[in-house]
């Protein structure tokens, strides 16, 4: 029989050690695995080195929490609703390290881990970002008139949190809409965690195979979470909460706000249904999607 692989938020976070290195999948206002950080949050975790895809929410609420000494990003923002607030104030103050890489650094560091190297071939795009974070691009010789490269160090994480649209008991992941790097990430780490809108049938899975980008042996636990990553979007299924996240940045400008904020959406909701509840029926309805969900 196969085993289940559906656990608990708490459970699923609870050997995240501290220190640890932790990857954040979804693509800045789209599939942030947010019950999943909030979680991590209630549990108190400390000193994480964060590896997020070009992102928005998820690392700055964990570096808001106090959760994070550093970070190897392509950016993190929050595109119409400015900079990404505890990311810039801490990352200006100096007290979070952060390594700037490029797209092509980060792609090519995953695809290293993924083969087992310690290095990947990618192209110097011609910035100085080599020059700020050397032990992340090694040169690469060239001969007259060819491209230059650089070599990508490999990026492992110990850890990915990522979200998706839909998942059986023992793990399979579907997305009903871009995966963005998530299925890289899953590849490079060496524990894949995935929260889910829903679970569905072993059938359900049979019957849309296409669309599962994680196999079972790739994941090591599911979580049921309706809604798990709100405020962003998760894709056919419902929009991002624009309103949610400009209050988030605008909480984040002030002490006190900002305790508010962490009490009312994160401390003080112990589960994804009280943290549901506080938003309110009617506002969650009104992002919902109405589109074919494949069920």
């Amino acid at each position: 029989m196969i085993p289940s692989k559906l656990v608990t938020l708490d459970a699923a976070v609870a050997d995240i050690a501290d220190g640890a290195t932790v990857g954040l999948g979804g693509w800045i206002f789209n599939s942030q695995p947010m019950a999943l950080v909030r979680a991590l949050v209630r549990r108190g975790a400390r000193d994480l080195d964060l590896v997020p895809s070009p992102s928005s929410i998820a690392p700055d609420l964990l570096i808001g929490a106090g959760c994070a000494r550093s970070t190897v990003c392509v950016f993190i923002s929050f595109e119409q609703f400015g900079l990404a607030p505890h990311f810039r104030r801490r990352a200006e103050a100096g007290t979070l390290v952060v390594h700037d890489l490029d797209g092509p650094a980060l792609a090519g560091g995953m695809r290293a881990a993924i083969c087992d190297l310690p290095w990947m071939p990618i192209p110097d795009l011609g910035t100085d970002l080599p020059k700020h974070a050397p032990q992340f691009y090694r040169p690469l010789p060239q001969q007259p008139g060819e491209r230059r490269m650089l070599a990508a160090r490999a990026i492992s994480p110990d850890v990915c949190l990522l979200h998706a649209q839909q998942a059986d008991e023992h793990g399979n992941v579907q997305f009903l809409g871009p995966p963005f790097f998530d299925a890289m990430l899953a590849q490079a780490s060496k524990r894949v965690i995935v929260s889910v809108d829903r679970i569905v049938s072993r059938e359900t899975i049979r019957r849309n195979n296409h669309l599962t980008k994680l196999p079972a042996a790739m994941v090591d636990a599911v979580v049921e979470a309706p809604w798990g990553a709100h405020p962003t979007a998760s894709p056919t299924v419902y929009r991002a909460d624009e309103q949610h996240l400009s209050e988030y940045v605008k909480a984040a400008a002030k002490e006190e706000a900002w305790a508010s904020y962490l009490q009312r959406h994160v401390h003080g909701a112990a589960t994804q249904a009280e943290y549901l509840d506080a938003l309110g029926g009617s506002r969650l309805a009104a992002l919902a999607v109405s589109e074919s969900t494949l069920v």
